[in-house]
């Protein structure tokens, strides 16, 4: 039998929790009450969802949620995830039919406390500190009151991105204000789109398109000699704009995808993202076009723009990485950390371009150091590894060489001797994306196992073994849970 998720449940107006997913799946029922069988299969079905919704590797959607088939099913499951389906499909024996679970998964925006939430609770599971009818509970509470900043805030948090990216490359503070402000109005008009249901595509164009525009407009009132915008310079607001359009690609999932042999779902993510990015280009080209068909020109020079002094561009860095990880919902706590990673990256960057390695690949080691960080202290942090990653990769993003190559393709169109330098460049770009995408799945292939390692030392230390036998007498004494002094202890003694 395929039983599949209403349509209704999909819409984002309102959280969706476990008893409207209940109404959905009228089949097998014992009395008015879902089988134990089913509850579990379609519990595993609803953290899936959100898990992969929210840019988590598919690998990791799938060892999730046999954690949870495994403690609460007889039979074994198989899970299938193809981009945007998830498929559970459990074999019943030769007198039952198959039992099959299908759902179409919706893009959300990311929220890292939800995520972190889930991948808690999956713990708990799979290490047996949860009935089902307590999962059911607490996942339900997780789906239909997740934990957020005020509404304003991931807005104003995403904006920042474009001024801490201005602060790389200058120190006017002219600048750096009114990239903010044109990056607010993109952010609002994106958020406006999306209510819209206009298709992501077009959406980048258009904000592609309102970015490269008040660039222009911000040249032609610098050629008036209006006082507050003379000398400024174009390119640093469409350079923030570009990196700040970037930001919420998954380039580095898709990539961890087709690593560990998920190609069709790798594809799908890979091509999402080449959409997008295809979405923004476009909106650069049309918003050229139409700055020139207007009299308006921005000038481009093979080399437009000199970074800062490295304390600057780290500072810049770091302001950048902590503003995305604000605007994707991570804790406080985190954020601190995925600003210095963010920042620690250039820094890495810098030591290999020093050490005589050639840029694309000093991106590459970057983000390899990216990745490690993150499969070693995610758990530390309370914050998923894949928010981690696409948080501290931001710095390095090629938004600068994206924007150079297709200035020097408009200025050198096909015929002209240095329409080859313009190719070049784009190359350039993308082969920096594939390097950090590549680099940070690298990194954390290694960070594993040696994150497993340290974790078994760890647990092989005395104090941890009696906090867990404290731990599990304390719960046996008491039904209502442990002190909060052994909570924090326990948290520092076991593999959470």
């Amino acid at each position: 039998m395929v039983i599949k998720l209403a349509d209704r449940l999909r819409q984002p107006a309102r959280p969706v929790g476990l008893n409207d997913i209940n109404e959905a799946f009228p089949a097998e029922k014992v009395a008015e009450t879902l089988t134990p069988n089913l509850r579990a299969l379609r519990l595993a079905l609803a953290a899936s969802d959100l898990l992969l919704s929210m840019g988590v590797a598919a690998n990791s959607v799938v060892s999730k949620a046999l954690d949870i088939t495994e403690a609460y099913c007889d039979q074994p499951v198989h899970i299938n995830i193809t981009f945007n389906l998830i498929m559970l499909s459990q074999i019943r024996g030769l007198e039952d039919e198959p039992l099959t679970l299908i759902r179409s998964v919706p893009m959300r925006d990311i929220n890292n406390m939800t995520v972190q939430a889930v991948q808690q609770l999956i713990y708990e599971i799979r290490t047996g500190q949860h009935d089902l009818d307590s999962a059911e509970a607490k996942l339900d509470h997780i789906l239909t009151t997740p934990k957020t900043y005020p509404v304003w805030v991931p807005s104003a948090a995403n904006a920042f991105i474009a001024p801490a990216v201005v602060l790389m490359f200058s120190t006017d503070w002219r600048v750096i204000a009114l990239s903010y402000v044109i990056a607010l109005l993109v952010s609002r008009l994106l958020a406006a789109l999306g209510r819209w249901a206009i298709a992501p595509f077009f959406s980048q164009v258009i904000a592609g398109s309102m970015v490269t525009l008040a660039a222009a407009g911000m040249a032609q009132l610098s050629r008036h000699h209006v006082p507050f915008f003379a000398g400024m310079n174009p390119t640093l607001i469409v350079v923030s704009g570009i990196i700040m359009l970037v930001a919420g690609l998954a380039f580095v999932g898709a990539v961890q995808d087709a690593i560990e042999e998920y190609y069709l779902t790798a594809t799908a993510r890979l091509m999402r993202a080449v959409m997008l990015t295809a979405g923004i280009v476009m909106g650069i080209i049309i918003g050229l076009y139409i700055a020139r068909k207007l009299g308006i020109g921005i000038t481009v020079s093979p080399n437009p723009l000199q970074l800062m002094q490295l304390h600057f561009q780290v500072i810049g860095g770091a302001a950048a990485a902590a503003a995305y990880a604000l605007a994707t919902q991570t804790r406080l706590r985190a954020i601190l950390w995925a600003g210095l990673l963010g920042g620690g990256s250039l820094t890495v960057m810098y030591a290999a371009t020093h050490l005589g390695i050639a840029n694309i690949p000093a991106t590459g080691v970057a983000a390899i150091f990216v990745g490690l960080a993150a499969a070693l202290f995610s758990r530390l942090w309370r914050t998923p590894s894949s928010g981690i990653i696409s948080v501290a990769i931001l710095p390095l993003v090629p938004g600068l060489t994206l924007y150079t190559g297709l200035m020097q393709l408009v200025n050198y169109p096909p015929g002209h001797p240095l329409f080859f330098r313009g190719v070049g460049t784009l190359f350039t770009a993308v082969g920096s994306a594939l390097a950090i995408a590549a680099g940070a799945s690298f990194g954390y292939v290694l960070g594993r196992p040696l994150h497993r390692q340290i974790t078994h030392r760890r647990n092989l230390v005395p104090i941890a073994n009696f906090m867990r036998r404290q731990l599990h007498s304390d719960r046996q004494a008491s039904k209502f849970g442990r002190l909060a002094m052994m909570r924090r202890v326990s948290r520092r003694a076991d593999d959470f």
